[in-house]
């Protein structure tokens, strides 16, 4: 199968003007869990959203992502300078512009590793888990921890729906490509651009020669069979392959993270991050194993692909993307 990073580019480049929006939504019927909800009254505010207009909304419905400075200006650059020692703080726009409420959970990865970050002055947290109404916009102010000196690769990744159980294969279809939202930004920290040392590319997995994926493709045996459910026993493992193909004209970077129930695990060995280089027209096949240490309930298989790891972001190389959230059934 052939997937393409068209969509990503073209929702980058209408971030580049101010923002981003994916448009003609439909809520998905939900199987609500137990889902602890945080209070979105907010006292750090923008003094003036008259520049909210600005955000490309959809008219029928859809959602609009941007960032904002704490003077309200829409940012359209992707790669900012900061002082040792300094904290990044900004606001991020959010707008639920559909017909439906819904829940969502934002998360943060800095250098490809799940973080802390604070919203609002509270205390710091490695996730931020809200409900919006229908039409509704939050302006969410963030603060990020200073980093050490050196390029950083941020990355908001919005799940929609966490609170969404449901092992109905029609939604899980659904939540292919489609069921994460992501803002990528880069810092450069004392004004210097060096990288993380000991960065290995196709440390693991299988490299070969094939045109068949662009992008990735999680399943269970290694095929090309879609992986929507899976039922397990608690304490077993849970095995499973990724994929990430490039047939693009060109070599390609990638950093995979896989979440699941929305934390960062370990992929293969210790390592919760793995990097691809690969050639044109080329597949890695990744094999990983979970311990199941879980109590009976449905948790969230979701990978994310992040192209062209270790670089100053702007429009033509931010690219993201997921997979379908797999539905993985822990029984007794």
């Amino acid at each position: 199968m052939k997937r393409k990073i068209l969509f990503f580019t073209m929702l980058l480049i209408v971030m580049l003007i101010s923002g981003c929006t994916q448009g003609n939504e439909k809520e998905v019927n939900s199987k609500n869990s137990n889902i602890k909800l945080e209070n979105t009254s907010f006292s750090s505010k923008i003094e003036s959203t008259a520049d909210r207009d600005k955000l490309p909304n959809a008219t029928s419905g859809g959602i609009s992502l941007g960032l904002y400075n704490s003077n309200g200006e829409i940012e359209t650059k992707y790669n900012f300078d900061i002082e040792e020692n300094q904290s990044i703080k900004k606001f991020l726009s959010l707008g639920n512009l559909i017909e439906n409420d819904r829940v969502y959970k934002l998360m943060l990865f800095i250098d490809y590793k799940q973080a802390d970050f604070k919203v609002d002055n509270r205390e710091a947290s490695k996730e931020f888990t809200f409900k919006m109404k229908a039409g509704q916009t939050l302006e969410i102010p963030f603060e990020i921890a200073p980093q050490k000196k050196g390029l950083h690769d941020m990355l908001f990744v919005i799940a929609k729906y966490p609170d969404n159980k449901s092992l109905d294969e029609d939604f899980r279809k659904k939540t292919d490509l489609s069921n994460l939202l992501f803002f990528r930004f880069s810092t450069v920290v004392g004004g210097d651009e060096s990288l993380p040392e000991n960065i290995k590319f196709n440390e693991y997995g299988e490299v070969k020669a094939s045109d068949d994926l662009d992008g990735v493709f999680m399943s269970k045996t290694g095929d090309f069979k879609r992986w929507l459910t899976e039922d397990v026993s608690k304490n077993e493992t849970l095995s499973f392959h990724t994929k990430v193909g490039n047939n693009s004209n060109q070599k390609s970077t990638y950093a995979l993270i896989t979440l699941m129930d929305w934390k960062a695990v370990n992929i293969v060995g210790d390592k919760s991050t793995v990097f691809f280089e690969l050639p044109t027209n080329s597949i890695v096949d990744l094999k990983t194993e979970i311990p199941i240490n879980k109590e009976p309930g449905v948790y969230d298989l979701t990978p994310i692909l992040v192209h062209n790891p270790f670089q100053k972001s702007d429009v033509t190389n931010g690219q993201v993307e997921t997979a379908i959230r797999v539905g993985v059934n822990v029984q007794k």
